[in-house]
């Protein structure tokens, strides 16, 4: 049976909405499972299960997995990356794998051909497959070498001849992109030096070098990455925008590309957007279920304003469109206005900013209010003007999300009003506020529990006699000797009751807001942070760095 009838059997869904899920299948060439998973027609867990018991083989959850070295050892990470199969173990002479698609009898065989073991097969989800295969190969000694040799390669022929030296960078450069993306990295930034050109990567938030290359091929580099993004090549003296879209082991991955002129020659930043990684669902945030269920309860709101606040890169557009995923898009009209548009939402209109055609998000937003929307998704509120239009709509019986610079959610409400905005409209338009940061989890592989000094607890705002199951990373190459793998975002989530509403309305300090909030059922970010650490979820360092102004 194929995956649609699989799951139609299954109860999961129904004809009409395969038939709406293979439209957009032929449209985006996307994998079927993750199309239905996005439009919320069913989980990608629930799928994974489905397809675990059509064929007879047990489900698991891969971010949970015990993986063994001598499992991945029989296993290249190429063979591993192509035929999207996960060691897990070896049993009497079997080798357990975890597949997304435990159907792919092609690659069983040629998974059996290569270990020369009888392959055992376990079901688990797509995106949790491919975060569990970077947890097992890392940043590998193949993937160093891959690079270096391709660096060789295009040096040699630049150095020989200019000409000849197009097929030796176009490989160079697609082994730069599949560095970067192998190693989970959120931005890859090229950095030209006098001497030198520096690639370095972002992960979990922080900076980290890359790789170092002769800079005779920093401008043949940036050339063929200008030409992918669609930018001029004749100009270097200003600022450029643009974006691309790469295959990566079957699946594509969006780029976006900003140059900049610096005196050592053209910087490059590359933001990746990786959907293989981004779940979007509001289970994947890391929301405790109170919080969580106060979202959905949101979006269940026929009319109001919904902000998602946070600094610059702090997940804010993930959290919207997760929250937006949870509305039947089917038979509701979800209009968005974006700079850039990052994630592609099915049965939404979505319109990308373009303030040289006039179209910013004040005049964007006037015209989408003349499109019969039900919801409006506003990518940012960046002025008055933006945010007062946002409001009125959401008080004209539409609703409306929308982003804010904010560093909490009850200073959201002094931010609207610095933006002299009616506290009255604010108090009876403003119906939630999430707030969030990104923080570093603990490595999984080299982390330990211990015992910490009064001097450290105190750091993180707890009483030096506090007990619990404090964890920490000691380094290992798997983390980049960092002690850290991987971000998730720590919420405080804000919904307007009617006694804050009357609070906003009367000009209520935020003192006063808060202190009426926390009866309500507020956690502010610090308190949730310290349970985090308490559950060995979070370091203490990160609960002091990250709600050191909280």
């Amino acid at each position: 049976m194929k995956i649609g009838e699989i799951l139609i059997a299954a109860g999961l869904i129904d004809a009409n909405q395969l038939s709406i899920a293979l439209a957009e299948q032929s449209r985006t060439g996307a994998k079927l499972g993750v199309i239905l998973a996005d439009l919320g027609f069913t989980s990608e867990d629930a799928l994974s299960r489905a397809l675990a018991n059509q064929s007879g083989v047990d489900h698991i959850d891969a971010d949970d997995a015990t993986i063994e070295p001598d499992a991945v050892a029989l296993v290249p990470e190429a063979v591993a990356r192509k035929l999207n199969v996960l060691p897990l173990r070896v049993d009497d002479r079997n080798l357990v794998v975890a597949m997304s698609n435990p159907t792919d009898i092609v690659a069983i065989d040629e998974l059996q051909r290569s270990a020369a073991l009888f392959v055992r097969v376990v079901s688990t989800g797509h995106r949790q497959l491919m975060r569990a295969l970077d947890r097992a190969y890392g940043a590998s000694g193949m993937q160093r070498s891959s690079l270096e040799g391709a660096i060789q390669r295009a040096l040699s022929e630049v150095d020989r001849d200019a000409a000849s030296a197009r097929g030796a960078l176009i490989a160079l450069v697609d082994e730069i992109f599949a560095m970067a993306v192998r190693r989970g990295a959120t931005d890859l930034h090229l950095q030209p030096d006098p001497r030198v050109l520096r690639l370095r990567l972002r992960n979990d938030g922080e900076l980290s070098v890359g790789a170092t290359l002769p800079v005779q091929l920093l401008a043949p580099i940036v050339a063929r990455i200008k030409v992918l993004a669609g930018l001029d090549l004749s100009e270097s003296r200003t600022p450029q925008d643009g974006k691309l879209r790469v295959t990566f082991e079957r699946d594509s991955v969006d780029m976006r590309v900003s140059t900049f002129p610096s005196v050592h020659g053209e910087s490059v930043v590359i933001r990746i957007l990786d959907r293989r990684r981004q779940s979007l669902t509001l289970d994947s945030l890391g929301l405790d279920p109170e919080s969580q269920g106060a979202l959905r309860q949101m979006a269940r709101r026929p009319n109001g304003l919904v902000l998602v606040v946070g600094a610059t890169g702090s997940g804010k557009s993930t959290t919207l469109f997760s929250l937006l995923r949870t509305v039947d898009a089917s038979a509701r009209n979800v209009i968005t206005l974006e700079d850039p548009v990052e994630y592609e939402l099915p049965l939404a209109t979505q319109c990308q900013i373009n303030e040289k055609a006039g179209v910013d998000f004040a005049t964007g937003l006037r015209a989408i209010l003349r499109h019969d929307p039900d919801i409006v998704l506003v990518g940012e509120m960046r002025d008055a003007e933006t945010a007062s239009l946002a409001l009125r709509a959401a008080m004209t019986g539409h609703l409306v999300f929308s982003t804010l610079h904010t560093n909490s959610a009850i200073s959201t409400i002094g931010r609207l009003l610095d933006m002299e905005l009616d506290r009255y409209l604010i108090a009876s338009c403003l119906i939630g506020v999430a707030a969030q940061r990104l923080v570093r989890r603990p490595c999984s592989y080299c982390a330990e529990t211990f015992e910490p000094e009064p001097a450290l607890l105190e750091s993180a705002g707890l009483p030096p006699n506090t007990t619990g199951k404090f964890r920490r990373g000691e380094g290992c190459e798997r983390c980049n000797e960092s002690g850290y793998s991987g971000r998730e975002a720590l919420f405080e989530v804000l919904s307007i009751t009617p006694e804050l509403t009357r609070l906003i309305s009367r000009g209520a300090h935020a003192d006063e807001l808060e202190a009426r909030a926390r009866i309500e059922g507020f956690v502010p970010f610090r308190e949730r942070a310290q349970r985090s650490a308490l559950e060995g979820r979070l370091t203490l360092e990160e609960v002091a760095r990250i709600t050191s102004e909280a």
